[in-house]
């Protein structure tokens, strides 16, 4: 005896336009999500903002409807609408500041946490953020999108002590590069001294802070506060950061011929120090070269594309 099979044809159609919605979805996400990783920078996507490493900026948006702000009592304005929008819009830029590592042992949202003075100095430079979009909806809806660039004015205030001014950056003379040449010939590339310093630290689990700390496998710093200068920490941060080295490479602060070192492990629990091995330690602490482009930050950080805050 032969069994019958009674199709759900309204159970297929549902089926079949679920898997049509989602075939037309799936390029237009992939297009969206391909820049982030093809073009290289480091972006941190947060539910309040977006970080972008690469560029050392805080995007973040604020949105405000009329009947959300109405009190009853006095007619809505555009102006009142806009103003409940940027409110919004700073109090996600400030929350967004907040999760930033500035180094292995402190957030931003620690330094608010333990000083006022500090966290009424951020609320003030949310507040003189740029506004880089705003748009009225047709149902009244005000949004806009502020900008905030982590160098400048933010790095001033935020940077530690210890991220200290040096009068003069050394430079080297041309007879200054003749003599160290030998040298330079040996480690660099088409036979010039290094220019700046690149650390592939993909793989490893590493994560972006202000202030990072390069250490060798003795734990003798090679790269942090120290080294630097705070003009050019405060001007450019202490590092770039991409998720390719094609990017870093491309990445004007460590010029045409970077030296590139492995980062092999990150020991802090934040994942923002890096160790490199003691030979390549060795080699950046060779020459006074190697110490004058440091001091100028020209060191871009590979890491890999970051999931979540």
């Amino acid at each position: 005896m032969g069994h019958s099979h009674r199709v759900n044809y309204q159970e297929l159609k549902v089926k079949f336009t679920f898997l049509h919605i989602l075939l037309i979805s799936l390029p237009m996400v992939l297009q969206i999500a391909a820049p982030a990783v093809a073009d290289g920078p480091l972006v941190q996507v947060l539910n309040t903002g977006r970080i972008d490493w690469s560029a050392r900026t805080i995007k973040v948006r604020g949105f405000a409807a009329p009947d959300t702000i109405d009190d009853g009592e006095s007619p809505v304005t555009p102006s009142d609408i806009l103003d409940a929008a940027r409110r919004m819009a700073q109090a996600n830029l400030l929350e967004t500041a907040s999760t930033i590592p500035i180094n292995a042992d402190s957030r931003i949202a620690d330094r608010m946490a333990q000083s006022t003075d500090f966290r009424e100095g951020l609320i003030s430079l949310t507040r003189n953020a740029s506004l880089t979009h705003q748009e009225y909806l047709s149902d009244g809806t005000a949004e806009i999108e502020l900008t905030m660039n982590l160098t400048g004015g933010f790095s001033q205030f935020v940077l530690p002590e210890e991220v200290r001014q040096v009068d003069s950056v050394f430079t080297m003379t041309a007879a200054e590069l003749d003599a160290d040449k030998p040298k330079a010939q040996a480690e660099g590339t088409d036979g010039g001294a290094y220019t700046g310093l690149i650390i592939d630290a993909t793989d490893i689990g590493a994560k972006p802070s202000l202030v990072p700390l390069v250490v060798d496998e003795s734990e003798a710093v090679v790269y942090g506060p120290a080294f630097v200068s705070r003009e050019f920490a405060v001007a450019r941060g202490m590092s770039g950061f991409a998720t390719t080295l094609a990017a870093a490479r491309s990445d004007k602060r460590v010029g045409a011929r970077p030296l590139v070192v492995k980062a092999i492990r990150t020991p802090s629990a934040r994942k923002t120090n890096l160790v490199v091995s003691s030979a390549d330690g060795a080699r950046l602490r060779s020459s006074v070269v190697h110490l004058n482009f440091l001091k100028a930050c020209r060191v871009t950080i590979v890491m890999d594309p970051m999931v979540g805050p």
